[in-house]
């Protein structure tokens, strides 16, 4: 009897820990915006229409800070107003994304939408240390060509729309890595750009591909994130 009693303390203690099934989680986010007037603050909302996740507060470049989003993941849509109801509203809107059902760290990454002033393509980058660990270049080509990027050389490859890491890249003199970037359309290959990368040392660097204008053209924008995963 006295054995029952504790199994059946022990259970109930365990399911008191753990989060019921379903319920909102935090995420950790940090919003970067690439947009030429990103907004100063946007508010996430379940696609529905029923319930909100928080708001965030885009800046154009990564460090320490993140907010917290209650959500239980999926479709959401990110609109200037706090009110839920806004996701119906076009004029509100700023753009969508699917959250993983794994609360952890995220970056939405804020991307001009091609032919609007208003609107935004979002990207959810896993930010964790595993996903994203000190030391790495992060390659995140949200364009609709191949892309191929050399570093002193060595060539590394990413498909239309391809987000991938580069660790432990080939570095030359002073801790830096000659770099040439280039797309391929209609079977031609075309120089985006060339300089030097400098190595990430303990911190982290998002590399991102952008197509934007009606010639479609590729630029390479490079952020560094300071913060540790």
């Amino acid at each position: 009897m006295k054995i029952r009693f504790v199994i059946a303390i022990a259970a109930a203690a365990i399911s008191w820990a753990l989060p019921a099934a379903g319920a909102p989680e935090e995420y950790r986010v940090r919003a970067l915006s690439l947009l030429p007037t990103p907004p100063a603050e946007v508010h996430l909302h379940d696609a529905g229409g029923k319930g909100t996740a928080g708001v965030v507060h885009p800046k154009s470049f990564l460090n320490h800070e993140y907010e917290l989003l209650k959500t239980k993941g999926g479709a959401v849509v990110l609109t200037t107003k706090a009110d839920p109801g806004s996701v119906k509203v076009d004029g509100d809107v700023v753009g969508e994304c699917e959250l993983p059902a794994k609360a952890g760290s995220y970056i939405l990454l804020m991307l001009p939408e091609d032919g609007s002033e208003t609107k935004s393509k979002v990207v959810v980058v896993d930010s964790s240390a595993k996903a994203f660990p000190p030391g790495s270049f992060k390659v995140i080509n949200t364009t609709t060509v191949p892309v191929k990027i050399e570093l002193e050389g060595k060539p590394f490859e990413f498909a239309a729309g391809e987000t991938k890491l580069i660790e432990k890249a080939p570095m030359g003199e002073n801790q830096t890595a000659g770099m040439k970037a280039s797309f391929e359309r209609d079977g031609k290959w075309t120089t985006i750009s060339s300089g030097v990368w400098p190595a990430p040392g303990d911190k982290r660097v998002l590399q991102i591909l952008i197509e934007s204008g009606a010639n479609k053209r590729i630029e390479l924008r490079g952020i560094r994130d300071v913060a540790k995963p």
